[in-house]
C-alpha cells in the first residue's frame, strides 16, 4: 500500500494560530509536526511519502500544479492534516475535538471513523466523520484515491491543546493505527495505551452554527463565500448546499481578507 501525507498550509500561510498559555502554536506547522512524526509509524506497515513540506497544496490545487509535486495516481490513500479553529481562547473544561473531512464521492469512512474513535480515546471529543468537498481531497479524489481531511483538535482552545501537548506521541500513534486497522495492514499499539488518561471525559457535542445554503450565511461572510463559489475553490455537496459550520466560515474570511483567494 502507498501512502500520501499531506501538511496543511505553509508558503506563507500560517493556517490558524493562537497563544495558549504563553505559547504561540500555528496550524502549518502543527500539521507539519504531525506528519513528520506519522510518517515513520506508517512506514512499518506501507510506502509513506509527505507531500512537500515548503509546497502549500491548496495553492498548488489552484494553480493546477498538484500533481507537479507529487504522482497522486499512485497513492492508494491520501490523508491531509490540519487543525480547527473556533475562536473562543479560554478553557472551559471541554474539549472541542476531533473531527475527519472525506469527500462526498467517498465509498466509506471506515479508516476516518477509526482514526477519530482512537483520537477520542486520548482525550478528545469525537466529532466523527463528514462529508465536504475540500479542494485538496476533492481534487485528489478526482484521481481515483480515497482521501480524508483531518482537523486533529481545535489549536485555539486551551483544552485541546493541553491535551494535544501532553499527548502527542498518542495521538500520532493513533492516527497511525486507525489508517493501519482501517485497512487491515496489521495490528499497532498506541503510545501509552495502557495508562489511564486523567483527561478523558464524556462531552457532547458543542452546538455549532452550520449555514446549510448561500442564503443562511451572514452578511460578513457572503462576499467571501460567493468569491469562492465563482473560482470553483468552494464546490458544497451540490444543489446549492454548503453545510459551513461557523468555524470554517472564520476561516475562510480570515484567508480571504488576507488576500490568499485573490
Amino acid at each position: 500500500m502507498k501512502i500520501l501525507l499531506i501538511s496543511g498550509h505553509g508558503a506563507g500561510d500560517p493556517g490558524a494560530a493562537a497563544t495558549i498559555d504563553g505559547t504561540y502554536y500555528q496550524e502549518s506547522q502543527e500539521a507539519r509536526r504531525v506528519t513528520a512524526a506519522l510518517k515513520p509509524l506508517l512506514q512499518k506497515y506501507a510506502d509513506v511519502d509527505i507531500y512537500p513540506t515548503s509546497r502549500n497544496a491548496f495553492y498548488d490545487v489552484c494553480n493546477g500544479v498538484l500533481g507537479n509535486y507529487a504522482n497522486i495516481g499512485s497513492y492508494d490513500y491520501v490523508l491531509e492534516v490540519h487543525f480547527n479553529a473556533f475562536t473562543p481562547q479560554y478553557a472551559d473544561g471541554q474539549t472541542k475535538g476531533v473531527e475527519c473531512y472525506v469527500t462526498n464521492s467517498e465509498a466509506g469512512t471506515t479508516v476516518e471513523q477509526l482514526i477519530c474513535q482512537h483520537i477520542s480515546q486520548v482525550g478528545m471529543q469525537n466529532r466523527g466523520v463528514k462529508r465536504y468537498d475540500w479542494s485538496v481531497i476533492y481534487n485528489v479524489k478526482l484521481y481515483g484515491v480515497s482521501s480524508a481531511l483531518l482537523e486533529v483538535c481545535f489549536i485555539d482552545d486551551p483544552d485541546d491543546m493541553h491535551v494535544y501537548t501532553q499527548n502527542f506521541d498518542s495521538i500520532v500513534s493513533a492516527i497511525a493505527k486507525g489508517v493501519v486497522e482501517g485497512f487491515e495492514l496489521g495490528s499497532i499499539k498506541m503510545e501509552d495505551e495502557s495508562k489511564p488518561n486523567e483527561d478523558k471525559n464524556e462531552e457532547e457535542e458543542d452546538d455549532m452554527t452550520v449555514y446549510k445554503t448561500l442564503e443562511d450565511v451572514p452578511e460578513w461572510a457572503r462576499p467571501t463565500v460567493e468569491k469562492l463559489i465563482e473560482k470553483k475553490y468552494l464546490v458544497g455537496e451540490g444543489e446549492g448546499v454548503l453545510n459551513l459550520e461557523h468555524n470554517m466560515l472564520r476561516g475562510l474570511v480570515i484567508n480571504n481578507n488576507a488576500g490568499l483567494y485573490d
